[in-house]
């Protein structure tokens, strides 16, 4: 007999066991309640292996006829056969990293047979965007989302996204931040910005470790005695990525800068602190002599120079940390330096529904159980992320991956937790800053000029909106 005989023979027997028990199940000569013959039973009877057996069990599962009872059987549950229901999931990149988020689908997949969970990678640049047009024409029926997309998208959110419950087992200040109106994000992941240091180094340089005294002032004196320790070697003892919006915003946090607009769209700020700001961004890179990063688009460079040793302190957080779970490398977090008030940024990740979806209800489980206690204590135990349940987040115990000792840091620094609206500017305005800061730090304008350049971006962007705005108010009319 061909090999290729054989093959068909065999599909022959697997899809008559899986034909024959169905029939036997929806006419009801095995009802609902009671369980199928022994696997070896049916081995026996349709001359097929156990593990054949098993494979066609497993179809029956997907179409919700029976459930398998471990250690006792498999027992009928229904008499008619649902077609599979395929859920889309958009997500970041980093969320398979950050949330071992294949291993939680899959779980998911195990609880739920009849829905498969497709995922799709979404790009960092433009999320907001893509979300939009993926949800406006169904192309995806769930999203991981950040804070700053969310807030991209905050205006068309009764459009676009399906109203969820609140969860008191939440940090408060987590669903606070996404509630707008209703609550359309469900949190599930966090971070604050932290310090992370080498402890090796602190220690063969002999000085003592960070803590929540420190000022920035404390980081350049440090950083250039790091780097003289190294001096046969190519070395920062301070480093981080400077056009990243999560980092250099939380200098003018940190100084309560804050722009304010009046009725007419013009914009004020305080110059002095703005320019003290962006100036100890500034003096951190001149310290460090590595200007030409500056003209980097790499968020990650921080986490890879840390690990490759050339980098002592970097400007990090929890999210980044998955970066050094398998690292043989000493090394701990301690608050983030301060000006004139000890503030951080608090990053946020939470799973939103489509609202033009046709799988709503699947979607709700699937966001429920990436929600649940389950889920937040697989992220808790296996990853260096935040989970977003309380009383699963302040756990211990049971811990797969190595922490640092002050890990449990997060607990004690909320108070200094902020968002970056506390600026006054939306996500966009930010980045454009950033671009105009871009020439400042690389010598290219003045400080007066870079002042005039901001200023007048924004009283543009104010205009555009409040046209926006009027438009759309008009058509409602």
């Amino acid at each position: 007999m061909s090999e290729k005989t054989s093959r068909e023979e065999f599909k022959m027997k697997l899809q008559q066991f899986i034909e024959t028990t169905k029939e036997q199940i929806v006419t009801g000569k095995i009802p609902i309640g009671e369980y199928l013959p022994a696997e070896l039973a049916l081995a026996e009877r349709f001359d097929l292996s156990k593990n054949s057996v098993r494979k066609g069990l497993d179809e029956l599962v997907r179409q919700g006829l029976i459930v398998k009872k471990l250690r006792i059987g498999n027992l009928v549950v229904s008499n008619k056969p649902f077609d599979q229901i395929i859920l889309r999931l958009g997500y970041y990149p980093s969320i398979q990293e950050e949330a071992v988020l294949s291993k939680l689908l899959r779980k998911f997949e195990e609880k739920y047979p009849l829905i498969k969970v497709q995922t799709i990678t979404l790009p960092y640049d433009h999320y907001h965007k893509t979300v939009k047009d993926f949800f406006q024409n169904d192309i995806v029926d769930a999203v991981t989302i950040n804070y700053n997309d969310y807030c991209s998208l905050s205006q068309s959110g009764r459009e676009l996204f399906e109203p969820l419950e609140t969860d008191n087992q939440n940090y408060s200040f987590l669903e606070k931040a996404f509630l707008k109106e209703e609550l359309y994000v469900k949190p599930f992941i966090f971070s604050p910005i932290v310090l992370c240091y080498n402890e090796d180094h602190f220690k063969k340089a002999g000085l003592a470790f960070p803590d929540s005294g420190w000022q920035w002032e404390e980081v350049l004196k440090t950083a250039s005695l790091l780097s003289k320790e190294k001096k046969h070697e190519k070395h920062c003892g301070f480093y981080f990525h400077s056009l990243s919006v999560n980092r250099w915003p939380i200098f003018l946090l940190q100084n309560q800068v804050s722009f304010m607009r009046d009725p007419n769209g013009e914009v004020s700020f305080n110059k002095e602190k703005f320019i003290e700001s962006v100036n100890l961004c500034k003096d951190i890179f001149k310290e460090q002599e590595i200007v030409q990063n500056i003209l980097s688009d790499s968020d990650k460079d921080a986490e890879k120079l840390f690990l490759e040793g050339k980098v002592s302190m970097i400007m990090t957080s929890y999210f980044s940390l998955n970066h050094m779970k398998e690292a043989p490398l000493n090394y701990d977090i301690a608050p983030l330096p301060y000006l004139e008030d000890a503030r951080t940024l608090l990053l946020m990740i939470g799973i939103a529904i489509n609202k033009h979806s046709t799988k709503i209800e699947a979607a709700k489980l699937l966001l429920n159980y990436l929600t649940s206690e389950e889920c937040q204590e697989i992220i808790r135990t296996e990853t260096l992320s935040i989970p977003a349940v309380k009383h699963i987040a302040e756990r211990t115990g049971g811990e797969k991956v190595y922490q640092p000792p002050r890990f449990k840091l997060f607990r004690e620094i909320i108070p200094t937790f902020r968002l970056y609206e506390k600026l006054g500017l939306s996500f966009q305005e930010l980045n454009e800053i950033g671009s105009e800061l871009r020439l400042y730090w690389s010598g290219l304008i003045t400080e007066d000029l870079l002042c005039n350049r901001i200023t007048a971006k924004l009283f543009k962007a104010s205009q555009e909106n409040m046209d926006s705005e009027e438009n759309v108010k008009s058509q409602k009319e």
